[in-house]
């Protein structure tokens, strides 16, 4: 018996030509002229993110820590007249020019930025507008509506750059016939 053969057709000779290579040389230019965009786009991309990255590191790490805040208390009225604050930089955090930075005082009947006397405690440079690492600033504000008793407000700071400080006071049920008082720590 003979089994049914089939009849393979084999062409062992290859259409190569001048068409064939075109289209090979047209293909290679296309496959170039993508990875070249990609590899340009990618280096933009890559630039725009390390001054983003920058921009961020800049805004976070040049935050303003409040130590203390200590109020004058007038002896006639029993209400707090002068506020009293510490501040530093934040650790690894950037120098901040103290010129440009704003305090805003909030309480149940205002809300205005007030001009603050500033002076450094302790001072690790020569220029007293720089708060840098290290540094200690006092800021001084008096206050036009006086922190009574059991009443609050909030403190901003608002730097140039870097995050704004915002600390809520709250005045003990009396100041005790103290001149001065601690509200924070």
């Amino acid at each position: 018996m003979k089994a049914k053969g089939t009849n393979i057709i084999r062409n062992e000779h290859a259409d190569v030509g001048i068409g064939t290579l075109i289209i090979f040389i047209a293909m290679v230019l296309v496959a170039a002229v993508a990875a070249a965009v990609l590899i340009q786009t990618s280096g933009v991309l890559q630039q725009k993110a390390t001054t983003v990255g920058k921009e961020a590191t800049s805004e976070i790490s040049s935050n303003l820590k409040i130590v203390s805040i200590v109020a004058t208390v007038d002896a006639n009225t029993e209400n707090a007249s002068a506020l009293n604050f510490s501040i530093e930089v934040s650790a690894g955090g950037n120098p901040i020019d103290i010129s440009k930075t704003k305090v805003k005082y909030i309480d149940d009947t205002t809300a205005a930025f007030i001009s603050p006397s500033y002076s450094e405690e302790r001072t690790l440079d020569d220029d007293t507008n720089i708060l840098s690492p290290g540094d200690l600033g006092k800021f001084r504000i008096t206050l036009t509506n006086k922190l009574a008793a059991r009443k609050s407000a909030t403190l901003q700071i608002i730097p140039e750059k870097g995050t704004m400080v915002v600390k809520d006071i709250v005045a003990p049920s009396t100041f005790g016939g103290n001149t001065q008082y601690q509200l924070f720590p």
